[in-house]
Parts: structure tokens; sequence; C-alpha cells
């Protein structure tokens, strides 16, 4: 069974990188991320406010741009005195963790339906269809509460609206280090500690998903993926060429680890609620089936992850710093003004 693509990118696959989220070609590196991660801000919190019939999407659109500021902020950490890279990191991941709910229930129920798509044509009809609804009802009733729960998401808001106007204040000028203890540089050097690390932490947690193997492992690997996949879009124009390719792949595969912890979350969920697949037999049945499918998933993700990691950090660190240089040429057409440290 195919779980790799290995054909070119196609029009889909460009349309998930979104200009807006990326370093503009002459821009400085703070004015950049403050753009994004105040777009993004206003993006999370706008979505509950435009939310119908479902409070899902919202959910999961949230999520998603909280997790892209979040890796901005580990792209420049170094610039940011440890007290607020801390303390907004901590805020802005406990604010996420209160709709979490409503994002797994999703997640469980969207695994289930992967097998039943994927193994359909050898399946007796109806197997797992009353696991499914009653996961739909589940997920449906973990929407409802969270929407008629004002408390939280009020705090979800309230979190969101707080760390934007943070945001708002934080100064783009390289020069007010002096005076606010913070400002990042438009240098090579401001990125380069926090590009290494995403990417050597990755690495790590590759190596200890596989020697390991436990779903918590894939599951922190998947998160150091997600973390390198946003900063790749945002630096794509470093040269798109390249780079675009590189956040591609690492999004192709987030997606996969995504399919695999979804799985493993669903066995686990299924152990301690077996009432959500009443029929003994079904639940063996889907266990193996969900073992199989998170091999082949797993065995993709070894693929894609060799090819992500496949240099040395030192490496890759040289060169970004040679695309930031390349930048910077282009945007001065001046050998001289070029500096990288």
């Amino acid at each position: 069974m195919t779980v790799l693509a290995t054909t070119a990118p196609d029009d889909q696959d460009l349309a998930v990188f979104d200009a807006s989220l990326q370093l503009g070609d002459s821009e400085p590196l703070s004015v950049g991320v403050k753009r994004v991660t105040m777009e993004q801000l206003e993006k999370a919190v706008g979505g509950y406010f435009t939310a119908r019939s479902s409070i899902g999407p919202a959910v999961h659109e949230s999520r998603k741009a909280v997790k892209r500021v979040r890796a901005l902020l580990r792209l420049v950490r170094g610039e940011l005195p440890d007290r607020i890279y801390e303390f907004e990191n901590r805020s802005l991941r406990e604010t996420s963790r209160l709709v979490a709910g409503v994002r797994a229930s999703q997640g469980v129920l969207d695994a289930a339906e992967s097998i039943q798509r994927i193994y359909g044509d050898l399946l007796a009809d109806g197997t797992f269809e009353e696991m499914r609804l009653r996961l739909t009802r589940r997920r449906d009733l973990a929407e409802v509460q969270t929407a008629d729960d004002p408390n939280t998401l009020g705090r979800v808001v309230r979190g969101l609206e707080r760390a934007h106007h943070r945001f708002a204040s934080w100064p783009t000028d390289p020069e007010a280090r002096q005076v606010y203890g913070m400002g990042i540089r438009d240098t090579y050097s401001a990125m380069a500690p926090g590009l290494g690390r995403s990417y050597d932490l990755g690495r790590h947690r590759m190596v200890t998903a596989y020697r390991r193997g436990g779903p918590g492992d894939f599951h922190e690997w998947r998160k150091r993926v997600k973390d390198m996949r946003h900063q790749m879009e945002f630096l794509a124009p470093l040269w798109p060429e390249v780079v675009v390719g590189t956040a591609m792949t690492l999004e192709r595969l987030g997606n996969v680890l995504g399919d695999d912890n979804d799985l493993a979350e669903l066995s686990i969920l299924l152990s301690s609620r077996p009432d959500l697949c009443p029929e003994p037999r079904e639940r063996s049945l889907f266990r193996a089936l969900a073992g199989q499918r998170r091999s082949e998933l797993q065995l993709a993700a070894e693929i894609l992850g060799r090819r992500v990691y496949a240099e040395k950090p030192r490496s890759l660190s040289s060169r970004f710093a040679e695309y930031w240089e390349a930048r910077k040429i282009a945007a001065t057409g001046s050998l001289e003004t070029i500096s990288v440290s």
C-alpha cells in the first residue's frame, strides 16, 4: 500500500504555502516575525467569533495558528530574554490546551474513518460503523460542551487577545535591545541558534522514536517536525526552489506522523472505553489493522525523515547562512554591505 508521495509538487501542494506567512524579500527579520505572529494571533481569535454550526474548525485553525507563533518564537529565541520567551511560550501552550479535547476527539474519529476507507474493500459491510457513529457523537458532545462553556472559550479568547496586545508592543528596532532588553537583529546570527536547535532536536527525536517505539516518542518527534515546517515556510523566500521543497517534505512528514498519532490515541482510548466499539471481535480486528497501518506510516515517516535530516546540523546552518547572504545581495545589490554575523 502506497503511503509516501514521490511525485513532483502540484498546485495543491504549493497552495499550502501562503505568502503572508513568509519573510518579505527586503523585510527586516524583526518586522517579519512581528507581522506574522500578530496576524496569526488575530486569526486564532477571529475563528471563534465566526464559528457557526460547529466549533471544531475554529479550534483546529486556532491551534494551527498558535503553533506557527510558537515555532517563530523558537526561531528567534536567542534574541529574547529567557523570562519573556518562557512566559509567552507557556501562555500560548496553556491557552491552546484549553480546547485540546475538541481536536483530540476529531483526531480519533479521523483515525476510525481512515481504517474504514483504507481497508474497506476487505471488510464486511458495516464493519466499524457503530464505532464511527459513537466516536462522532463523542466528538459532537465535546464541541457542544466547549461551545456552551463561556468560561473555557472566554479564557481562550482572552489569552489570545492579551498575547496579541503584548506582541504589538514588541520593538522592531534592533537598537531597542539596549533599552528594552529585547530587539531582533536583522542578521542570520539572530536566528541561527533557533534554526539549528529545531533541526538538531528533530534529528534526536527521530532517533529516539525508532529506538523506543512508543506513541509518545513519535508524537514528540512530530511536534519538532511541525516547528521546523513552520520555520521553513517563514524562510522560504531565502531560496524558494529549495526551501519550499523542504517545507513540503516536512508537511508530508507531519501529516504522516499525525495519522500515526491519531491511530495510537484511538487504540489507547478503546482500551479504556471499550463501549466505543462494543463488539469484541471488531475491537480486536481494529487493533490489528491499526497496527498494520501504523507500521506503514512509520516506514513512510522514516523515509521522509532520513531525507529531511540527512545533513549534519552545522552543515544546515552554514547552508542557510549562504542563503541569507544571497538574500542581502539581492536586496542591496552590493557585496560591501553584507554581514551574516
